[in-house]
């Protein structure tokens, strides 16, 4: 998995919060919810009797099975009454790319499908198997409109310019979160006064004082002062280099591979020499150097990371929670042993006052979504999708039940004490974002919040954290779990740029793979070098090599490529 992808959900990390640190997401994937809404959310009309039940089939790739039809839950049902439609859910465990595929070849797809991605979309729109949404759209006012700014990208990414899909997970500035930063144990956090921890010299004097106040773990076993899961497939490829995002010039949104997206120059630049990426792993190589950095953190995976994290070995994380459970913890008596994630900065970030830029997702292509010519009644699907652009539709889907999930009080929503409660319920029965895939609005609606409950911090903390956790930011003096993030956050558009991928069969594909290879395969070389001066006589020698692989041609392509896709977009 790209690390793009792997981010969005590590950035749906917030709005899961800390995915598998803090567990309080309901069953459906998250805990969302929140616009005003005028009226109740019960069905405003009865179906019409001459319809009968329509049920579709929807794949759920890596869906647990708990809920098998979705008129087994509250929203549901309200579903159900209003459209007489049924969603059946499939779970599926394996690849689903090749599954995609595989369905493809065979014409064997379902009447609406999830595809993860614009390849796998451009086959099946190329092969006919899709259904053009455009002679829909004079019957869809709330689609149109909700979605009037992704609708002209959507078109571009097809390669006759119609609508073929929607994608159901937007984010803007009002729904960012945190960042995958550094997950830090409390205790140590307690130990030296709560200090402010942002740059790598900060960090750096603070691991060194917390492994000498902390020298050993509840099993007797040496501490560790920062364990990283650089041993996963997008480990080392993706989160080693990963400063060039803690900044105020690029994000994650060009994945892991070799070019990086400067949201401040408007253009594709070289990963390898990007001056943040350098830094990253300076500051590894710093860490390994000091005895600090896990030497096991070059073969280590996630269950490895949250294994150490769970034992109260690891002080700090690198962006990865691993499978550890603050829950867990706490039972074990270790209240004390919690993580929270703190923020990081390059010391030239921080020097030079940088924000730390947001992805914006105005456009999510790995969350794609489309009706296929195998559809029934595609006319039912599309009064749906029509209804859930609605502002009643979001809020059903995210808030669930006027009155009984949520009140309203001076214009605004409000969770109700049930709806608290069954949210941190895995086997609750509500169906909170169940129909995400008809298209979830992470954005603001028009009272000027995210329609997602959840996405509010100091509600999100008062479902999500722990009393242990919460007293630590307020010795930091946050407001919330996020203040740091919010105060120096700022949001960044990406639009198509994440859609910006060679040809498999472009000439300069194969160069493309030997400039990935080249930096996967030497970063651990950079992080372990002896000395400075080390680490720069084995960047520069790297350089040269990388060098006499004309990265300048394939980077230039890729810029050719965004001014293309961008003027199909203005069409």
């Amino acid at each position: 998995m790209g690390l793009l992808h792997r981010k969005r959900k590590a950035f749906v990390w917030s709005l899961c919060l800390p995915v598998l640190l803090l567990a309080a997401c309901s069953k459906t994937g998250e805990v969302a919810p929140s616009p005003s809404a005028a009226g109740t959310n019960a069905p405003s009309n009865a179906p019409s009797a001459a319809k009968s039940e329509y049920v579709i089939k929807y794949m759920v790739p890596g869906g647990d099975g708990k809920i098998k039809r979705s008129d087994e839950t509250e929203i549901g049902k309200v579903i159900k009454d209003k459209f007489n439609i049924v969603i059946e859910y499939v779970p599926y465990a394996g690849n689903y790319d090749e599954k995609t595929n595989l369905m493809l070849a065979a014409k064997d797809y379902p009447e609406i499908m999830w595809i993860q991605g614009n390849i796998n979309f451009k086959k099946y729109q190329q092969a006919g198997a899709l259904l053009p949404l455009d002679e829909y759209l004079p019957q869809m006012p709330n689609f149109s409109n909700r979605w009037k700014e992704q609708i002209p990208f959507w078109k571009a990414l097809s390669t006759d310019g119609k609508l073929y899909k929607w994608e159901f997970r937007n984010y803007d500035s009002t729904s960012l979160g945190t960042g995958n930063d550094v997950w830090t144990r409390i205790d140590a956090l307690a130990k030296q006064g709560y200090p402010s921890l942002v740059s790598e010299d900060d960090w750096v004097k603070f691991l060194k004082q917390a492994m000498k106040d902390f020298p050993t773990a509840p099993d007797g076993s040496k501490t560790i002062g920062m364990v990283a899961p650089f041993g996963e497939a997008w480990g080392m490829a993706g989160i080693a280099g990963i400063m060039y995002e803690k900044g105020g010039k690029t994000t994650g949104v060009a994945g892991n591979e070799g070019v990086l997206f400067s949201s401040a120059e408007n253009k594709f630049l070289d990963y390898f020499k990007n001056q943040d990426v350098v830094d990253s792993f300076k500051f590894f190589n710093r860490l390994y150097r000091e005895g600090i950095l896990d030497p096991e953190s070059f073969t280590d995976k996630v269950a490895q990371v949250g294994e150490k994290m769970n034992s109260g070995r690891a002080l700090t994380s690198w962006y990865s929670s691993g499978t550890a459970d603050n829950k867990k913890i706490k039972a074990s008596g270790r209240g004390d042993q919690q993580y929270v994630m703190m923020p990081i900065q390059s010391n030239r970030q921080v020097q030079n006052k940088e924000p730390r830029l947001m992805m914006e997702l105005d456009i999510y292509p790995f969350y794609s979504t489309v009706i296929t010519k195998n559809a029934k009644d595609p006319k039912r699907i599309v009064e749906l999708l029509d209804w859930f652009a609605s502002e009643e539709g979001q809020i059903l889907m995210q808030d669930g039940i006027e009155g009984k999930h949520f009140t309203v009080q001076n214009g605004k929503r409000v969770p109700t004490d049930l709806y608290k409660t069954e949210t941190k319920n895995p086997d609750n029965r509500i169906g909170l974002n169940l129909f995400e895939v008809f298209g979830k609005d992470v954005r603001a609606g028009k009272d000027g919040k995210p329609y997602g409950f959840t996405y509010d911090p100091q509600l999100r903390d008062e479902l999500i954290q722990s009393p242990e956790s919460m007293a630590v930011f307020q010795k930091l003096g946050w407001k919330s779990s996020i203040d740091w993030w919010q105060k120096n956050g700022k949001g960044a558009k990406v639009g198509i740029i994440g859609n910006i991928k060679l040809d498999p069969t472009s000439e300069l594909t194969p160069t493309y793979q030997k400039m990935v290879d080249l930096r996967v395969k030497n970063t651990p070389k950079l992080i372990m070098a002896k000395r400075e001066a080390e680490f720069d006589q084995i960047y520069n020698d790297l350089v040269k090599e990388y060098d006499k692989l004309n990265p300048d041609k394939v980077i230039a392509k890729f810029n050719d490529m965004y001014k293309e896709e961008m003027s199909k977009v203005k069409k």
